[in-house]
């Protein structure tokens, strides 16, 4: 179908090159018009794709843009020409990346995440004081990047703010604030570093510091669009400012009623003052052409936007329907119970199912706290749902589960996770068992509180150590014996996967996708749905940078659960067949047929102030007076009093803003709704009231009222989902449901009404059998012989060296110590892994198990390296060629069955295509011979292993020693070398599977963890 242009918006695309800003009401086509004015620029204005340069906030949304800006000029230009498309922050870092180095920012400076800049900002909290800050509070860290991220918009640093003389209030503890954040940037040079806030302070300084090179940059490109340009920053304009002086031909697309990320730095007088900040080049203001007609929405909707958007006071034209405008819906309901409102909401979608899809449809969110409820009860109805929000996305029950499971990998002493997981249906134990586990802990803990070098055992000690807790129940003993066994698996293997692989390793350990595969197809599809989603955000959360730890993962997880974080990007859905849950910050830039918006209550949505934004009394405020935007800000003259009025002014304003988002997602069904009472998370004590937001849609007249309860009645003792109506059963009455009830209040009712019908014996013995199918599950047949061994590479050299080493360490595991010298060669390893990625590691270095044995095979056990081993290592040959495989994982059979897994540091490749395998050793050469297992296993998985389509012609293997001296012990591998490699893994692995361990008594006793206990050990070196 051919796309006709508005008048509007054909005057956009015809409109003469020069300043001009465009305001593009919601649904109005604004993408496609900004792809037919490039194409019209190109095919009669005579400029070239290249002379074009698009920005935007979002890398999805600079890819729409990309696509249609290509779409439309596939038929004007010849093959290879590209508009270049970039994001705000991306064209900064191209700036700094190709120009920084003019005002001394090095080339190889590499970009933090605020998750990154958390783990400096910690950091500097652990080792200075902060004069003024409460550090034990535990959203300091938060309130630091808050202000961090506030003078980045502003282009100061903590160095260019002071407090006034003699000033008080905030100033006392944002003093605090500053200083640490002096710190924070004095570290970010150390590490070479920057956040988001230097990418446009750093470019900013380029294009001011070295105005030939603001020009240079400028003459590329004869037209730019800037998309969304209500959500840019005060820095981000002074930046574009400095790169297009007036009369250039830029071009602002945005919304100002719109404008809802202002508490990330957004700014309303960006977009309202554009005309005077990209004047004319005769000095006059820049021209504005307005987009109004809606393209999305039916006219009933339109309406109702429109009398939303009346309550911004917005200086924009209203929203207009197109003339063939279908007319649309809006409903509006008032509950008594948050449960009556959810179940409507599944009712309400399971009738339009019958006219669209299920993706059709979407249930938006002003907070992530109403999500469950509706999530679970749409899993009642058999819906199938996507949660589109991490705060949403960890109350599903199969992703809360696996976040548990990292939680207590995490932290053994993380009680509720632990509860979770042993409460839950993959081990179905009871309080009791639970009380028998504290009960254990409580006895062994030490009884003066204020020593806290006496933490005591873990209730994950208490599992460990099974056979010294009394009181639990004979059926419970197997269980948690399984759960000890799936916990130490797991434990092991999170020392050397990435996130994503440990995530993975964790569902299949604990059996999760078979138990998805049991559920009804429809929570089927909305579990496999939103564990796919997790799964991704540990993958996209685990970047190139380097393998960031799982606390860091978790602290991300809790920082993002419920905060701002979570909504910066629009969502990314999947496609698939299932009603969107997704918050309404997070819904922008997306359109469904059907819109619900529930929980519209007063203080919820518009959502009342928590974290006031008012400087004069939080710390993590920037003054107004210091901001670039000052001018559209109350004054410093302003009284406390109506100062505080002012902020909430400007907040209540912008909550209007994200309702008006909100309406404008739908197109045939907007549907309102709320309750008197709700349920978990947070349970009113008194009823509560429709908000200003639900009256208004409700009161409006082209909405329709479907239910209005006008009596809250007596508070609900207990809210949550109950049936309707009793199942029909034919041995309870009243339904399964009211004697499970009923069972709970009185533990003796199933016995007395088994005696009532005269069926107490064949009771007694179905309630035998249940127990022991739920807590004596025998083994399956020959499921002990059908596992297939699996060995480490260090394993194997462990074995090699001393096979009872290898029995305490990996078998019958007794303890070890925490190794100073393995955590730096881990350290090392990272930092060369890094290093052949070209990047910098961010995060805290945590001990991963990489093919490295230093401890077992060093001569003489000590730590002989005072220098740092990355000093070899650039000194190196190795450091100038870049590897073909960098930690390249492998999974090896051998003939003998048994799988050998292992890591190889690096392989490169010469110009003959010859391979080499290399693994870095952070001492002196070893005089122990088992070290030669590890070359052996790696040039066995390069001959089996397709780490390539093609296989090395010719390889060889090498230790790359980075002592004192850099030190290569190479080794060719030819057909015989390779024949006797695996002639020695296959003895190795057959010793193993016979469980044979003998003690191999050497010089590597002295350093061994478990010499105590090793009378041969003792022996030899007395």
């Amino acid at each position: 179908m051919t796309f006709e242009p508005t008048p509007e918006q054909q005057a956009v695309i015809d409109a003469p090159t020069g300043p001009l800003r465009v305001s593009a009401g919601a649904g109005t086509g604004k993408t496609t018009t900004i792809a037919l004015r490039v194409a019209s620029m190109v095919t009669n204005g005579g400029v070239a794709p290249e002379e074009v340069l698009g920005v935007t906030f979002t890398n999805k949304a600079a890819g729409e843009l990309s696509d249609r800006i290509r779409f439309h000029l596939a038929s004007r230009v010849e093959a290879g020409q590209e508009v270049e498309v970039r994001t705000y922050h991306g064209f900064a870092a191209q700036i700094v990346r190709e120009f920084g180095v003019l005002i001394g920012i090095e080339r190889g400076t590499k970009v933090i995440s605020p998750t990154y800049s958390r783990q400096l900002l910690l950091e500097v909290m652990r080792r200075h004081r902060l004069p003024g800050v409460d550090q034990t509070y535990f959203q300091v860290v938060g309130r630091m990047l808050r202000l961090s991220s506030s003078l980045g918009d502003h282009l100061l640093t903590a160095r260019e703010v002071a407090a006034p003389e003699g000033a008080g209030g905030a100033w006392v503890e944002r003093a605090g604030l500053l200083e640490g954040l002096r710190h924070y940037e004095l570290e970010k040079r150390r590490l070479g570093v920057a956040d988001y806030g230097d990418l446009i302070t750093g470019a900013h300084r380029v294009l001011i510091e070295r105005p030939e090179t603001a020009a240079r940059i400028s003459a590329r490109y004869r037209v730019v669009l800037l998309d969304e340009y209500q959500d840019t920053n005060p820095a981000q304009r002074k930046m574009l400012q400095a790169l297009f002086p007036s009369g250039h031909s830029v071009t602002a697309v945005g919304d100002t009623d719109q404008t809802i990320y202002e508490w990330r730095g957004a700014s309303l007088d960006n977009f309202r003052s554009f005309p005077l900040h990209f004047p004319s080049a005769s000095g006059h203001p820049a021209p504005t052409l307005p987009l109004t007609f809606n393209r999305r929405s039916g006219t009933r909707i339109i309406e109702v936007a429109n009398a939303i958007r009346d309550q911004i006071g917005s200086d924009s034209a209203p929203l207009q329907p197109k003339p063939d405008a279908p007319e649309g819906g809006v409903e509006t309901a008032w509950w008594r119970t948050s449960v009556d409102e959810a179940e409507w909401i599944a009712t309400r979608l399971e009738e339009l199912h019958e006219s669209m899809r299920w993706r059709d449809a979407a249930v938006l969110f002003r907070k992530n706290k109403d999500i469950p409820l509706i999530l679970e009860t749409l899993g009642r109805h058999e819906i199938p749902v996507e949660v589109a929000n991490l705060g949403g996305l960890l109350s599903v029950p199969e992703v809360t589960d696996l976040h548990c499971w990292l939680r207590i990998l995490a932290d053994p002493e993380d009680g509720p996770a632990l509860a979770r997981v042993m409460l839950g249906s993959g081990y179905r134990l009871g309080l009791a068992d639970l009380a028998a586990l504290a009960r254990w802990v409580r006895s062994l803990r030490p009884r003066r509180p204020e020593r806290d070098d006496e933490a005591g055992p873990s209730p994950i000690e208490a599992v460990d150590r099974l056979e010294d807790v009394a009181g639990l129940r004979p059926e419970a003993a197997p269980v948690l014996q399984s759960f000890r066994a799936t916990y130490r698996a797991l434990l092991v293997a999170a020392q050397g996967s990435s996130l994503v692989e440990l995530c993975r390793t964790v569902l299949e350990a604990t059996r999760a996708w078979s138990h998805v595969d049991a559920l009804p197809s429809a929570s089927r599809l909305s579990a496999r749905l939103n564990l796919y989603r997790f799964l991704d955000l540990a993958e996209d959360w685990s970047p190139l940078e380097g393998r960031p730890s799982l606390d860091a993962f978790l602290l991300f997880l809790a920082d993002s659960a419920d905060a701002e974080a979570d909504e910066l990007d629009p969502a990314r859905l999947s496609g698939a067949d299932a009603v969107t849950l997704v918050t309404v910050h997070r819904a922008k830039g997306l359109e469904w047929e059907a819109v619900f918006l529930p929980a519209v209550h007063k203080d919820n949505f518009p959502s009342r102030q928590i974290n006031s934004d008012n400087p004069r009394k939080n710390a993590q405020s920037l003054p107004y007076e210091l901001r670039l935007d000052a001018g559209d800000l109350p004054g410093p003259e302003m009284t406390d009093a109506k100062f505080e009025a002012a902020v909430r002014e400007r907040h209540l304003q912008q909550e209007w803003r994200v309702a008006y988002v909100a309406a404008t997602r739908a197109k045939s069904l907007l549907a309102v709704s709320g309750a008197f009472w709700g349920g978990s998370p947070e349970p009113n004590t008194n009823p509560r009231e429709p908000s200003p937001l639900f009256e208004l849609v409700d009161s409006h007249p082209m909405s329709r009222q479907v239910n209005f309860e006008p009596d809250p009645g007596e508070q609900p003792e207990l809210l949550g989902l109950e049936p309707t109506a009793p199942s029909p059963d034919p041995t309870f009455a009243s339904g399964w449901e009211e004697a499970m009830r009923r069972a709970i209040a009185d533990p003796a009712y199933p016995a007395q009404l088994a005696d009532e019908l005269k069926v107490s014996d064949a009771f007694e013995r179905r309630l035998a059998d249940e127990e022991a199918t739920l807590f004596d599950l025998p083994q399956l047949p020959g499921e002990e012989a059908s596992a297939t061994p699996i060995v480490s590479v260090t394993g194997l050299v462990t074995y090699a060296s001393c096979p009872l080493r290898y029995r305490w360490s990996e078998v019958d595991r007794l303890p070890q110590r925490r190794s100073p010298a393995a955590r730096r060669g881990s350290e090392v390893h990272r930092r060369i892994e890094l290093h052949n990625l070209g990047v910098v590691p961010l995060d805290d270095l945590a001990f991963d198990t990489y093919d490295a044995t230093s401890d077992v095979t060093t001569a003489a056990g000590q730590d002989e390296r005072p220098h740092d081993p990355m000093v070899s290592f650039l000194g190196s040959r190795f450091s100038t060629d870049r590897p073909l495989l960098t930690e390249a994982p492998f999974e090896l059979r051998l003939n003998s069955g048994t799988k050998v897994r292992g890591r190889i540091d690096a392989v490169y490749e010469s110009s003959e295509g010859i391979w080499e395998v290399v693994d870095f050793k952070t001492g002196p050469p070893s005089a122990d011979p088992a070290t030669r297992v590890q070359l052996q296993a790696y040039a066995v998985a390069v001959e089996d292993v397709p780490f390539r389509s093609n296989p090395p012609d010719d390889v060889t293997v090498t230790f790359a020693h980075l002592g004192k001296e850099a030190i290569e012990l190479s080794e060719h591998v030819d057909e015989a070398w390779l024949q006797e490699a695996r002639e020695h893994l296959d003895q190795l692995t057959a010793g193993i599977e016979a469980q044979a361990y003998p003690a191999t008594p050497g010089p590597g006793c002295a350093s061994c963890d478990f010499f105590g206990f090793c009378a041969a050990g003792q022996a030899y070196l007395s």
